[in-house]
């Protein structure tokens, strides 16, 4: 059988000195009682256990009078001792009213010094008082998250199987799975080449489901985006569309989008793929703090969206049975129309991301398949191709658009980018608006501008690429390609503000570690006057 086992000392809970020593002698006397040999004398009784600390305070008294405990929160021990005095003289309310122990260490460099000293402060026992605890970093990982490493979280638009049966080459983009291109891996050159080209000479047709999708409802709905946004939407018409660009409290810019007037109390804004699920919370924080008369809908899922773009597009929707009138007087650049399509409810914004015509239709994501089997029904007789995410690349770069989180970083502002148009200098308040000013006062030390570089060029510079003035790096490449429209590689960079006029030339380190020297251009390219996208 098992043998019985008789505990003793810190194994039967005795800390003191005697009490461990009576703890052996009482476990060796019932140990002998089990085998059976007489005990002459009764153990001693364990003695009266007696609360007391068995530590010094840690802390030693400064000349000064800094007696740290938190060194990342700066908090001395007469900080604790005032919040005691104030009556939190509970270890938790310490906490919170001190924020000790809320620094990068977690807790773990002060959280026994702040029970010592709250513990002396109410004449208890750390026992009594208790520690709080140490969270990650400072805290293990449990296996449980390991475990939850490889479930990585994969989102399908409701129009995937339609592209694997175009044999697209499909690429995880965040969290979805988009077509980069369509055809053979052999050939993806020349796929995206033929891709581009459709779309500037013909009509193209890009699934765009991925975009954050949000509905602002409510009588306030036009304040509450004025306060988001830097331009000015409460005064917007109804049935216009309007770029919006969004700053967080320090200035920077997070994100970027369209929002289109529905009615007086209702817009339908667009957000970036990466950064809906941000900018939706931010919604939500912001609404909860100004409460104002707006509800806020995330129908990122709930709807699928194509956009229809090329020279073309419009004599494919007028093929199309639909109430919508798609005439480039009915229906101008930067508006929106609500109606059918094909028999699918749709919302159509008249945008223009790759500088030619273009109407990007939103619909609820269960018809979405049939939408775009009749848009490539109809486009058959003008040459539609559907077009991949690099070529959707391609076409913006051609533009001069910016892609957020590439063209951008986390101290980016609007003036940096050229975006000043985009700022609105009448409203009282937007979210950034203090910071934005505070900043452009200091003075701006760089600036993003479009870089050309030679037909035929072997040397390109990559991504990131460093951009140098006098030897020392003062920007990077932040979007770099091969236009076919241009048929040379252009490039997003951003450079030395004495530099941002056309015309001068800028030094790029190659990875290969190789000078090359490229003109600034204007940002757009590709039809810098925007006739295309507004015919």
């Amino acid at each position: 059988g098992i043998l019985d086992l008789v505990r003793a000392g810190n194994g039967a809970g005795t800390d003191e000195i005697e009490d461990a020593i009576a703890s052996g002698r009482r476990a060796a006397s019932a140990a002998l009682s089990r085998l059976g040999h007489a005990v002459a004398d009764e153990p001693p009784a364990a003695s009266p256990k007696v609360a007391r600390p068995r530590y010094v305070q840690p802390i030693v008294a400064d000349p000064k009078g800094r007696d740290f405990v938190d060194f990342d929160e700066d908090l001395q021990v007469k900080d604790l001792q005032n919040a005691i005095k104030d009556g939190y003289r509970e270890i938790e309310l310490v906490k919170r009213f001190t924020t000790v122990g809320m620094g990068p260490s977690q807790g773990r460099h002060s959280a026994l010094a702040t029970a010592r000293i709250v513990a002396e402060a109410t004449g208890r026992t750390i026992g009594e008082i208790g520690i709080t605890t140490a969270r990650p970093p400072v805290g293990p990982e449990t296996l449980g998250v390991l475990a939850g490493h490889h479930e990585v979280l994969e989102r399908r638009t409701a129009l995937h199987a339609r592209h694997l049966a175009l044999n697209a080459a499909m690429k995880p983009v965040g969290a979805w799975w988009r077509p980069y291109f369509y055809g053979d891996a052999s050939s993806a050159e020349a796929a995206v080449r033929e891709e581009i080209l459709a779309v500037r000479e013909g009509v193209g047709l890009l699934d765009v489901s991925t975009l954050g999708k949000l509905e602002i409802r409510g009588p306030d709905a036009g304040e509450f985006l004025d306060r988001l946004y830097t331009m000015a939407h409460a005064n917007q018409p109804v049935g216009r569309v309007r770029y919006c660009l969004m700053l967080n409290e320090m200035g920077s810019v997070i994100d970027d989008g369209v929002a289109y007037r529905m009615a007086e109390d209702q817009f339908y804004v667009t957000a970036t793929t990466g950064a809906v699920a941000r900018v939706y919370a931010d919604m939500l924080f912001w609404n909860a703090e100004w409460r104002l008369k707006v509800d806020v809908l995330n129908l990122t899922g709930a709807f699928s969206g194509l956009n229809v773009t090329g020279p073309k597009a419009r004599q494919v929707l007028e093929t199309l049975e639909s109430d919508i009138d798609f005439s480039r007087d009915a229906f101008p650049y930067l508006s929106g129309r609500e109606g059918t399509v094909a028999g699918a409810p749709v919302r159509v914004m008249r945008i223009g991301f790759t500088g030619e015509l273009s109407y990007e239709l939103h619909c609820p994501s269960s018809l979405a398949p049939a939408l775009w089997d009749a848009v490539m029904a109809a486009g058959k007789l003008h040459g539609l191709r559907p077009y991949g995410l690099e070529a959707s690349r391609i076409l913006r770069l051609e533009k001069g658009h910016i892609l957020i989180g590439q063209d951008t970083d986390a101290i980016t502002t609007p003036d940096e980018l050229g975006f000043g148009w985009a700022v609105s200098k009448k409203k009282p308040f937007f979210v950034g608006k203090r910071s934005i000013e505070m900043r452009a006062r200091l003075g701006q030390t760089r600036k993003l501008v479009g870089l050309q570089f030679p037909a035929g060029a072997s040397n390109i510079p990559g991504e990131s690429c460093l951009v140098l003035r006098g030897g020392a790096p003062v920007g990077q490449i932040t979007s770099v390609g091969y236009s076919p429209s241009l048929e040379r590689h252009i490039a997003l960079a951003y450079v030395h503000v004495d530099d941002q006029a056309e015309g001068s030339r800028v030094t790029v380190k190659c990875r290969n570690g190789e000078l090359v020297e490229a003109p600034v251009v204007a940002h757009a390219f590709f039809d810098p006057t925007n006739a295309r996208q507004e015919t």
